[in-house]
């Protein structure tokens, strides 16, 4: 009897364990792309490789596979630093619309979560000033939040967008996740994460950031802000592939708007001084750095490239400068120019 007992046991906890397991399957078109390209199908969070798609004639050849819990994915191609985000790899069959000239996806759908991510991706991909695009983006985060608490697109999707949210809406949406969610490591750090950025938001005075110079002496982000000037604080890393592609064109603003008093200081992240000066020398950027600083713990900073550009009188005045053009849209303003 009790040989039977074990056998069905054993049978249960294999079928709880097939059942755990799903196929998935992408097919759709690909936009922009050469006869031997292959993409990459890439865990977004555990930046790992899941499969490699092929192409014919403009359209991926169908490939399919198993997990065993719902996967937020990019796609990369070796070559180029940033990927194309983003779709969930969840049971069924996703359609994926892929431009190679684009960061995001064109159009996504098939399963439920790609459905609902395809609402992210139409404001990603619509042309509006930033303070409608940031306002869209919050209703859409928080409906699949507040649908889908559960599901590990909605944290995904908070820590995506707290650049852009204020600390206080991204701590409310946490909120509304599951109990079990909120009690992961993951979500521990990122509201850690939240609460030093609360303490630094804008209109907050500066905190003293200290490290070395590339000469080794000591130095603090006092010795740039809070004395009459604006100061745009740039944290890269020399391993940070988007870092490099960022920097010549904050050298380049620096060039621009020095004679009319901005400074700009660079602050490593998790980097060595040798490696950090490599590139500061190779590149030849003109401005001042901080070196082996600890900004992860001071002002929140949690992903690179990051920016926060500081007042004169010290009080930080932006920290969601999330791309480009926004930042040269800020400093227009600041300085009165016509791009």
């Amino acid at each position: 009897m009790k040989k039977l007992f074990f056998t069905a046991l054993f049978a249960l906890v294999a079928l709880a364990g097939q059942a755990q397991t799903f196929t998935w399957r992408i097919e759709g078109t690909v936009a922009n792309a050469a006869p031997t390209d292959t993409l990459m199908v890439v865990d977004a969070e555990k930046l790992r490789m899941i499969t490699t798609l092929q192409i014919k004639d403009g359209n991926i050849i169908p490939a399919s596979g198993t997990l065993d819990k719902p996967t937020i994915c990019c796609i990369a191609k070796q070559g180029r630093q940033v990927p194309i985000r983003m779709f969930v790899l969840e049971s069924g069959t996703v359609n994926l619309t892929i431009d190679l000239d684009l960061i995001f996806l064109p159009r996504i759908g098939g399963t439920p979560m790609n459905d609902e991510l395809m609402a992210l991706l139409a404001v990603q991909n619509a042309e509006m000033d930033m303070d409608t695009y940031v306002k869209k983006i919050y209703e859409v985060v928080s409906r699949i939040v507040i649908n889908h608490p559960d599901h590990p697109l909605s944290p995904y999707l908070i820590g995506q967008s707290r650049a852009l949210f204020t600390s206080t809406e991204s701590i409310g949406l946490i909120e509304k996740l599951s109990p079990d969610l909120q009690a992961s490591p993951k979500i521990d750090r990122l509201k850690e994460s939240l609460l030093l950025v609360k303490e630094t938001d804008e209109g907050k005075m500066f905190k003293e950031l200290t490290g070395v110079s590339p000469d080794g002496t000591p130095t603090a982000i006092s010795n740039f802000v809070g004395r009459g000037n604006y100061v745009l604080a740039d944290f890269w890393a020399s391993w940070c592939a988007p870092c490099l592609a960022d920097m010549p064109d904050v050298i380049a603003l620096y060039e621009k708007y020095k004679e009319r008093g901005l400074k700009v200081v660079g602050i490593t992240v998790s980097d060595t001084p040798e490696k950090s000066d490599s590139i500061v020398q190779r590149l030849g950027i003109p401005f001042p750095q901080i070196y082996e600083s600890q900004p992860m713990s001071i002002y929140g900073v949690m992903g690179i490239p990051y920016k926060i550009l500081f007042a004169p009188d010290g009080t930080i005045l932006s920290r969601r400068l999330a791309s480009r053009k926004e930042l040269k849209k800020k400093l227009a303003e600041i300085f009165n120019v016509k791009n």
